[in-house]
């Protein structure tokens, strides 16, 4: 790899990464992104669970999952809790639910779903199965009142590498490579030159 092959590529890798790190997103009207928290279940104390709470126009959304700290391999119950905010009615609809795995950069490939739902017992019930240590996005669609809403809701499974960390790793080896590759040409180019003068000095 000489120095004007090198150059091309690394405007092109920049060029992708301030794409993904500074390019704005698009978000539709009902599309809502919940944000986790861990809490303990009345009966177990001891248990976290994982919550969410989000708003989605005239109705509540809660969503708790068990257990609430993930290991590959397990089975996990989400279950989502729809209700008028005022009147306290429960939403009474399919519920779809699927879950694909964040890749970060790459496709993210369907792990669960799409599993649709009924009200049962005054709840929504899930049952999805995680292999792999990674993390998940959890998405939620209903249609209430002519209106379709979607709710991403964010899921880790153990303890995966930040793809952030990832990337920087990638970018280091990638000017290791560039920096390689110009040592090269420079010293080819040296070696050359001096090929070239020998036989004139002699």
């Amino acid at each position: 790899m000489n120095s004007t092959r090198a150059t091309p590529l690394l405007r092109a890798f920049v060029g992708a990464l301030l794409v993904v790190t500074i390019a704005p997103s698009f978000v539709h009207a009902h599309h809502i992104l919940g944000t986790p928290h861990y809490a303990y279940d009345e009966d177990y104390p001891q248990t976290p669970i994982l919550t969410y709470r989000v708003n989605a126009g005239e109705y509540d959304v809660k969503m708790t999952g068990y257990p609430g700290k993930l290991e590959p391999g397990q089975r996990c119950s989400l279950h989502l809790y729809i209700h008028h905010k005022e009147s306290g009615e429960l939403l009474d609809v399919p519920v779809t639910m699927t879950v694909t795995q964040d890749r970060f950069l790459l496709e993210d490939p369907l792990v669960y779903g799409p599993m649709e739902a009924r009200l049962d017992e005054r709840i929504y019930k899930y049952h999805p199965h995680f292999e792999a240590e990674a993390d998940y996005l959890i998405t939620v669609r209903f249609e209430v009142d002519g209106a379709e809403w979607s709710i991403d809701l964010p899921l880790v499974v153990g303890e995966p590498k930040s793809p952030w960390m990832m990337l920087g790793a990638g970018a280091g080896g990638l000017m290791l490579m560039l920096l390689v590759g110009r040592a090269i040409a420079i010293k080819r180019s040296r070696t050359q030159r001096q090929r070239v003068l020998t036989p004139a000095q002699q």
